[in-house]
């Protein structure tokens, strides 16, 4: 069995700069691993421990998130995989999704893709249900809880933690599984492990290597830049000695500033 998941590298700290061109800042702020991506990899560890076979680490970034990645080897993972490319510097979620289709399109026997509920820089929850799209997969999103994976029979059993439900559903594998940070416990590698991986230097792909060319990575949406209005004035409170005269306050006013 083999099995992918996706972890992202976030910002440690919610607070960023604005540039004078309205851009972010990230210079100085450490980047660590996603945390709902490190529940992630957990539940890829124990489904791999139990059916064996492989389980890969696909991440999209600089050439020195290659660190984190050998933590997650450090963890238990088998493998790992970076996309890294000058084209994928601003890509969208979809854009991002398109990109790790491709790579997982191109490992060929990926079984389960697990991934965090959302990441902790945009929150938009959006890349797995992309991801499950773009590959035509079944998906399963804000799981707690994984029940079974039958690799033989192909489904995987699960519980939904919604607003205020936990529906069990069972659907087809390949699959795409989105986890919250209830479903398991991550545990920490061990310093011996984590020497052991210090060296290792995971395959690179780029765009061409994916066969993605400058219009597979176009954002669907483009947002021009600009200023925002300023800020409208103050308001005046009407005063009179009861309702009718405030009213008849205000209708004048209203009449002055041509309202009415």
């Amino acid at each position: 069995m083999h099995i992918v998941v996706c972890m992202k590298q976030v910002p440690r700290d919610n607070s960023v700069k604005i540039t004078p061109d309205l851009g972010i800042d990230a210079e100085g702020i450490e980047k660590i691993i996603n945390l709902f991506d490190e529940y992630a990899i957990e539940e890829g560890l124990v489904w791999n421990g139990k059916h064996g076979g492989k389980l890969t680490i696909v991440s999209l970034g600089e050439s020195a998130w290659v660190e984190q990645q050998r933590r997650a080897l450090a963890m238990g993972a088998t493998d790992a995989l970076l996309l890294s490319d000058p084209a994928f510097a601003n890509l969208d979620v979809l854009g991002a999704a398109r990109a790790i289709t491709a790579a997982i399109n191109k490992l060929g026997d990926v079984d389960l893709v697990f991934t965090g509920r959302n990441s902790t820089d945009d929150e938009s929850g959006a890349f797995a249900p992309s991801l499950a799209r773009l590959l035509g997969w079944s998906q399963l999103t804000y799981v707690g809880k994984v029940l079974d994976v039958d690799p033989a029979g192909k489904t995987i059993r699960a519980e939904r933690h919604l607003e205020t439900d936990i529906e069990t559903v069972t659907a087809q594998l390949p699959a795409v599984v989105s986890v919250i940070k209830d479903i398991n416990q991550p545990r920490y590698p061990s310093l011996l492990k984590i020497k052991k991986v210090a060296k290792v230097n995971p395959p690179v792909w780029g765009a061409a290597d994916l066969g993605l060319g400058v219009s597979d990575l176009a954002p669907v949406v483009s947002l021009s830049t600009r200023v925002p209005p300023p800020p409208r004035p103050s308001g005046e409170m009407v005063e009179g000695a009861d309702a009718a005269e405030k009213v008849k306050k205000l209708v004048v006013k209203l009449l002055e500033n041509q309202v009415i």
